[in-house]
């Protein structure tokens, strides 16, 4: 099923290697007017070459491997010039201050940095070009509601979806007028249909003897998980979590994540001795007011667990959202809250064990059993410890303040605990980079 280019971001990946390396020899043949010996590249091989990884986890962060960016051409340039930016100052840094990575003449650098970005731009918008091409496969949408609305509109304008909603069936419709409604209906590769629905469930058995094998059946909520990389809350009952929730992980994954937990729960501690007296000082000044605030929130299995974090309120609220209430960000909250610098007493907490860097977002208790009692198996997501940060955390943009806001917050939370690994770990700890990156102008 070609319903999602899952390759397409390996395939950008190995083309941006290709076009660094190529920059690298035009970078030779242009300095030293002639075709670079074996020698002259092997002297630039080792140096380079972790330039070029370092690069290509910097495209990562910057999003150039996600499945947005490719939408929108005209930012493709600003992008690429930014991350050749981040990770040329790094590469100079390493020619100038580390001798094992100096290259003389290390004017080479700048040729190759100035060489590569061009050739970058015009790599990827060429491939922009070509994928826009693609093909998409005619798809029927046999379901109703919120979920499928919000579905067909990404289908239609996301060229990464390789399936175009043709048209779109109510299920009570398609019960009431029968399978010969599909007579009017244009040519179709695919049927995306909510299996879920008693009133499809009655039409399969025409639509396989009609339509077998040319046309394939999509499950929707499966589709809509692969499409948003979050659960569609509609297909929630105890059957779909028992067969694919687990609190249970290879122990070789519990191990690497507590290693890494206690690790970077150092690495966060001591970042935040660092700022310290830089943020107590701001906050005293402010309104002599107390620097660290103690919060209960809902841990593992719904355990309480006690979190400190730097004040950035007026006063510590205990199960109200920012909407509700009348306490106030201060101009000081406002600064940490934005680079995340108020989470940093959290190292703690982390290297306790009490919650891990990666993990659903730990609530206040107050405010978690309000929502345990407004959203159906919300207390799923305590099944895992809870994190720092998370895949909820990263795609939405700011913290949940409404019923609905968290409602999406607990689908991405529900995908996470579905496909926890390390893979999507790093992905999480190297969007979170580009997050923070991003709010202190970089």
């Amino acid at each position: 099923m070609r319903t999602i280019n899952k390759k397409e971001p390996v395939l950008l990946g190995f083309g941006d290697l290709l076009i660094l390396a190529l920059s690298l020899y035009i970078t030779l043949v242009v300095r030293y007017q002639s075709v670079p010996s074996d020698e002259l590249i092997q002297s630039h091989a080792f140096s380079f070459a972790v330039i070029f990884i370092y690069s290509i986890i910097v495209f990562y962060i910057s999003g150039l491997y996600g499945r947005i960016i490719a939408i929108s051409r005209a930012s493709i340039p600003g992008i690429i010039v930014r991350a050749q930016i981040a990770s040329g100052l790094v590469a100079v840094a390493l020619f100038y201050f580390i001798p094992a990575f100096g290259v003389a003449p290390k004017i080479n650098l700048f040729i190759y940095i100035a060489l590569s970005t061009a050739l970058l731009i015009l790599w990827r918008i060429g491939a922009y070009s070509i994928t826009s091409l693609r093909r998409k496969d005619m798809a029927l949408v046999v379901g109703s509601g919120s979920e499928v609305q919000e579905l067909v509109h990404e289908m239609s304008v996301n060229r990464h979806v390789g399936l175009y909603p043709i048209h779109v069936i109510d299920p009570v419709q398609l019960s009431e007028q029968g399978s010969t409604m599909f007579d009017t209906i244009p040519a179709f590769q695919y049927i995306v249909a909510d299996m879920t629905s008693s009133h499809v469930q009655k039409i399969l058995p025409e639509l396989y003897r009609r339509y077998f094998p040319g046309v394939q059946i999509v499950d929707l909520h499966e589709f809509y998980e692969m499409v948003f990389s979050r659960i569609p809350l509609s297909c929630m009952n105890y059957a779909w979590i028992m067969s694919n929730i687990s609190s249970i992980t290879p122990q070789i994954y519990d191990a690497i994540k507590r290693a890494l937990d206690i690790i970077l729960g150092a690495i966060v501690t001591c970042a935040m001795c660092v700022v310290y007296p830089f943020v107590a000082l701001a906050i005293k000044i402010e309104d002599g007011g107390r620097i660290f605030i103690a919060q209960d929130r809902m841990g593992k299995y719904q355990k309480p667990v006690k979190i400190y974090k730097f004040r950035s309120m007026q006063r510590n609220e205990s199960g109200k959202w920012l909407s509700e209430s009348d306490n106030k960000v201060t101009r000081v909250g406002m600064f940490i809250r934005k680079t995340r610098i108020d989470e940093l007493p959290q190292g703690v907490a982390i290297m306790k064990g009490d919650i891990s860097l990666i993990g659903p977002r730990t609530g206040l208790i107050e405010l978690e059993k309000r929502l345990e009692q407004e959203l159906p198996y919300y207390t799923v997501r305590t099944i895992i410890k809870p994190g720092l940060t998370g895949w909820a955390q990263i795609n939405q943009e700011k913290p949940p303040q409404s019923i609905e806001e968290n409602k999406v917050r607990l689908s991405y939370d529900l995908y996470y605990i579905k496909h926890r690994s390390l893979g999507l770990d790093l992905q999480i700890t190297l969007r979170t980079i580009k997050t923070l990156l991003s709010r202190v102008g970089m």
